[in-house]
């Protein structure tokens, strides 16, 4: 009788944690469908009105849909390899007190704020080197916010490889190359898909650091070079909200967050199914 109670007790305590994402995700649903139309899905960008206070037409989203996926892909391309370094010199060469100190430094730059990262990405590469509002420096920043995530992620997946495949490798007199490649690649590359999927939902969750470092609203469609600013859905959703008073833009806000949303949820979905997988080896 007590272990139904706690086991009732237990279930009530997580509903609402099930049900307020499912709500939320109901109205979002409900509010983002009726604008995903032909037109949604153009080329071109929200004007101003002439006078610059307010937004006029309702164009398509997949400029922004492009800048965000450009965005975090650069982004995990800078800091997956370095993720990997760092990790590979933890396992291979880092002493015990090397190991608590990178610990602590993943663990201390995983917990700051975002915004952060994007002022110092403003004064840094903004002002600083002159490079502008851009897509280099979007992308080192959100390569910075993902890097601890990354690395970390690679040290456990390098750390569930047994050590008993990895002493073998050594007695044969396989060198530290050639077990990377022949033991622990086979072994880990699930789990480090795996956290590359959850470091892509990471970015696409991000608006501020590129808010400061990355995005504008109107006057580009594609990025001419890695200097050149870009739209993304963070930042035009941020921006649509503001025209609240617009009914069509706020419509329009809706479903640019549904098509976010989405993006999320895919690359989470993605980095589940590969998590239970490399469960199962």
């Amino acid at each position: 009788m007590a272990n139904r109670v706690n086991k009732i007790v237990l279930c009530l305590l997580a509903l609402p944690a099930l049900l307020v994402p499912l709500l939320c995700l109901s109205y979002l649903l409900m509010r983002g469908l009726p604008g995903l139309d032909s037109s949604f899905f153009g080329l071109s960008t929200l004007e101003q009105n002439r006078d610059g206070a307010s937004l006029s037409n309702q164009h398509g989203i997949v400029p922004q849909i492009v800048g965000s996926v450009l965005l975090s892909a650069l982004a995990c391309s800078i800091a997956m390899p370095l993720a990997l370094g760092l990790s590979l010199f933890h396992q291979l060469y880092a002493g015990r007190h090397s190991r608590s100190f990178m610990a602590h430094i993943l663990t201390t730059f995983q917990s700051i704020p975002p915004l952060v990262y994007g002022l110092c990405g403003l004064v840094v590469f903004v002002h600083l080197l002159k490079w502008g509002i851009s897509l280099a420096a979007g992308a080192i920043v959100l390569a910075m916010i993902v890097l601890p995530v990354l690395t970390l992620n690679t040290i456990h997946a390098l750390e569930r490889i047994p050590l008993a495949l990895t002493e073998s490798a050594r007695s044969l007199g396989m060198s530290a190359g050639q077990i990377i490649w022949h033991v622990w690649r086979p072994k880990a590359w699930r789990s480090l898909l795996t956290g590359l999927f959850l470091a892509l939902a990471r970015t696409l969750s991000e608006t501020a650091p590129i808010l400061f470092t990355a995005t504008v609203f109107s006057g580009v469609i594609w990025p001419d070079s890695l200097l050149s600013p870009v739209t993304s859905l963070q930042t035009h959703i941020f921006y649509l909200a503001q025209e609240a008073v617009d009914e069509r833009i706020l419509a329009h806000a809706w479903s640019s967050a549904l098509i976010l949303v989405t993006l999320v949820i895919m690359f989470s979905v993605i980095a589940h199914f590969l998590n239970r997988h490399s469960a199962k080896q």
